[in-house]
């Protein structure tokens, strides 16, 4: 990765190219591209696809990001480090701890029956093909994944301090659980199970955490 590309890893944000190159919003076309490589994949996406997609020229891809490689871990660090941050706090403030851990697959559920994909679906797609992935996008993943984790443990052990969860459950194993469920929830939110379907799976996660599910 070259130096435009690990400064968007390590979550940098202020844009040193000069302000005739600044044409376009930064936010608005990573948002773009990201869209792009969800649905290609990132070896199928090409320099044209982005061109497109993110409807800026080459030269301002190659002088903003360096490259599609660069883009590519800018767009995963910006999910993680913006996107999906931003929406776990804002989960995390909720008092119901039971509603908080369903909402996540609430929201993907919501996207499918408008026939959307919910934010976040890049971080899917790399985690299915992990192994062809450089190191880069792997520790996005699981930075992605662990964030995830750490929410779910903390509203379990809320619930329990409540009440609304057993006390004896193992708040970690349990949110170990629901993220590796979650994961394959969004794979199947793809097209694979209709929203019926998905419900179903979300009342597995409530019996994760020891939730009766109403018959």
């Amino acid at each position: 990765m070259n130096a435009a590309g690990e400064r968007y890893a390590l979550g940098w944000r202020e844009h040193s190219w000069m302000a005739w190159e600044i044409a376009f919003d930064a936010d608005e076309v990573l948002e773009s591209a990201a869209e792009v490589f969800s649905i290609k994949g990132y070896e199928a996406t090409s320099i044209s696809d982005l061109v497109k997609g993110m409807g800026i020229n080459k030269g301002s891809i190659y002088n903003t990001f360096g490259g599609k490689r660069d883009l590519f871990h800018a767009v995963l660090a910006k999910f993680v480090g913006d996107q999906q941050a931003d929406a776990l706090k804002r989960l995390m403030v909720l008092e119901d701890p039971i509603a908080a851990l369903m909402m996540p697959f609430d929201v993907v559920m919501s996207h499918t029956a408008m026939g959307q994909q919910a934010k976040g679906g890049l971080i899917i797609t790399v985690a299915m093909d992990f192994p062809n992935h450089e190191d880069v996008a792997q520790q996005l993943v699981m930075k992605s994944f662990g964030g995830l984790q750490k929410f779910f443990a903390t509203k379990i052990a809320e619930g329990q301090r409540s009440g609304a969860i057993a006390p004896d459950l193992d708040a970690d194993a349990a949110a170990k659980s629901l993220t590796a469920l979650m994961v394959g929830f969004r794979v199947l939110s793809r097209g694979a199970f209709d929203t019926d379907a998905l419900k179903a799976v979300q009342s597995s996660a409530l019996r994760l955490v020891g939730v009766s599910v109403p018959a």
